[in-house]
Order: C-alpha cells, then structure tokens, then sequence
C-alpha cells in the first residue's frame, strides 16, 4: 500500500496544475490552441462552457504561464526577484477588489477566458496571503521542470518526485566513476 499523499492547498493545486499543462520532458502542451485552453479552463471549473477563447487570449495564457513558472524557478532557488512579464501578464487581467462581510476580497466578474485566467492570478495571491505559496517549486531535474508542492517540513525538497532525484543521483556518480576509471 503506498503512503497517502499530504493534501495540497486549493490555490496552490490551481497553480500548479497550470504550470504543469505544459510537460518539457514529454515536449507536449495541453494549451497549444484557443480550443485547448477553452477545453481546460472549463474542465478546472475556471470558466462556464458557454465561452470560447481566441487566439489573443491563448497568448494572455501562455504569458501567464510563463511568468507563473518563472516565479515558481526562483521559489525554487530561494529568490525574490522582481518579475517584469508576470506583472505584465497580470495587469491585463480583469481582477477588481470588492468589500465582503469577512472583509476585502480579489474576485473577477468576466465569466469569460480572461476572467478563467483571473481565477489562477487570485489563487497566485491566496497561495501567498496563506503563507503556502513558498511551497510551489519547479523540479531541478532539467529534463523535468515539473512543479510541484513542497512537503518537507524544512521547504528543502529539489525533485517532484523520488525518481527525478534518484535520475539526477545516478547520472553524477557514473560521471564521477567514469572520470574515476579514466583518470
């Protein structure tokens, strides 16, 4: 029986899930047409069935990805760099501020693509105002890139899973070894 795997916070699966539509080991990406990206966000309950996305929207997307992924390398690093293309692609979201019983809150009323994309920047957000946003990486094995949560009680897992590191682990000691028998 394998163990259970921890639970993800909702904002950070919603990120996460994201990220990962685009897979670097396999070379395939689930958002290479507007239809795709319609497909998708209905599927993640991100937007209604009654909308389609165009081609414009399919870059708002792509940029969102990329700068999600980016943001997802430097957690990985430790870094707290500024992120120029992730603002842009934020700005062009439509996100308003709306007063609440519990207080403020970030929502967007575009039922739409965009208002679908909203949805993942709000939940970038949440996973930060939560504290758990530190906790989404991007595996260091570079033929994977997978992202991923961080279990560990210290936020010091490189690999989203044990057969990344154990590939990464492999290949440095038969380099090492090979050197070994070389020299």
């Amino acid at each position: 029986m394998e163990p259970a795997v921890p639970d993800v916070p909702r904002p950070i699966a919603v990120v996460r899930d994201f990220v990962n539509t685009t897979d670097r080991e396999t070379g395939t990406d689930e958002l290479s047409s507007p239809t795709e990206l319609t497909r998708y966000l209905v599927d993640q309950g991100l937007m209604s069935r009654a909308r389609r996305a165009t081609a414009e929207d399919l870059q708002a997307a792509t940029r969102l990805r990329t700068g999600l992924r980016r943001a997802l390398e430097l957690n990985h690093d430790g870094d707290d760099a500024a992120l120029p293309e992730l603002a842009d692609a934020l700005a062009d979201l439509p996100v308003v501020l709306t007063w609440a019983a519990q207080g403020t809150e970030l929502t967007t009323t575009d039922p739409g693509v965009r208002g679908g994309l909203a949805r993942i920047a709000i939940a970038a957000h949440q996973a930060v105002a939560e504290g758990v946003w530190w906790r989404l990486k991007i595996c260091a094995w570079d033929e994977c890139e997978w992202a991923y949560y961080d279990h560990s009680k210290n936020r010091s897992r490189n690999w989203c899973e044990y057969g990344c590191g154990n590939k990464v682990k492999t290949r440095a000691y038969r380099a090492r070894k090979a050197a070994a028998t070389a020299g």
